[in-house]
């Protein structure tokens, strides 16, 4: 197959994909609200990236040989837990950061006394008596100073939401949550099977440990046997 050949399927597969009812309906999406699909976009991939993650340190854990096998299932559970937290925490945070009244509250908090009716219209007023903005008139000057207050609202609230979802959520409530967990589990669980050691198979390292030491110990008194009866 020649090149203009593959060129001119590769641009009918494109032609075909730009024009399927999935990307209308992304298409429609982002031209509603633009930001928030932006931000939805980003927030959605780092929870899938989380979860492949999770998938992949349980896995690993399940079949690393490096772990005794009893223990195995323990390690894989903390991973799972973890894991679940960070999705969890992160969709919550997202799902509450980004609501409208909450991005209101946040903007109204900081921008709210310099963006009020007040400032807007001696702005407005300064800018109508500037020569290049003259011809514009203040309605206009008005319905652009809008424009611009809903862009910096949405921008604030699509940094607020990543912030929150994957510096706040991730890093700072997720350990403070699963670093308990794991030692109430460690203390409630682990510690407890460690205690029943002398009704389960032993760990086979801590049975070679133990003939290691054994051989040692008939070792050395078979060396002194020898010594005192030389002697």
């Amino acid at each position: 197959m020649s090149i203009q050949a593959i060129s001119k399927n590769g641009l009918s597969l494109c032609r075909k994909f730009t024009n399927s009812k999935i990307m209308k309906k992304i298409a429609q999406n982002y031209e509603k609200d633009n930001m928030k699909f932006i931000t939805g976009v980003a927030v959605t991939s780092i929870i899938l990236k989380d979860a492949l993650g999770c998938y992949m340190y349980v896995t690993q854990s399940l079949n690393n040989k490096k772990i005794p096998e009893e223990k195995r299932g323990f390690v894989a559970a903390l991973d799972l837990a973890n894991g679940g937290l960070m999705i969890g925490t992160q969709i919550i945070a997202a799902l509450t950061i980004s609501n409208k009244k909450v991005q209101q509250k946040i903007f109204n908090s900081i921008f709210g006394n310099k963006l009020n009716r007040s400032f807007r219209k001696g702005i407005i007023d300064k800018l109508a008596k500037e020569p290049k903005f003259s011809n514009l008139g203040k309605k206009m000057l008005n319905d652009n100073f809008k424009d611009v207050t809903k862009t910096a609202s949405d921008a604030l609230g699509a940094f607020t939401t990543l912030v929150a979802s994957t510096i706040v959520a991730k890093r700072m409530v997720v350990p403070f949550i699963s670093t308990p967990l794991a030692t109430y589990l460690k203390e409630n669980y682990l510690e407890k099977d460690k205690g029943k050691g002398n009704t389960k198979a032993e760990n086979p390292e801590h049975v070679c440990q133990k003939q290691m030491q054994n051989k040692l110990n008939q070792y050395s008194v078979d060396n002194f046997t020898q010594m005192k009866q030389a002697s």
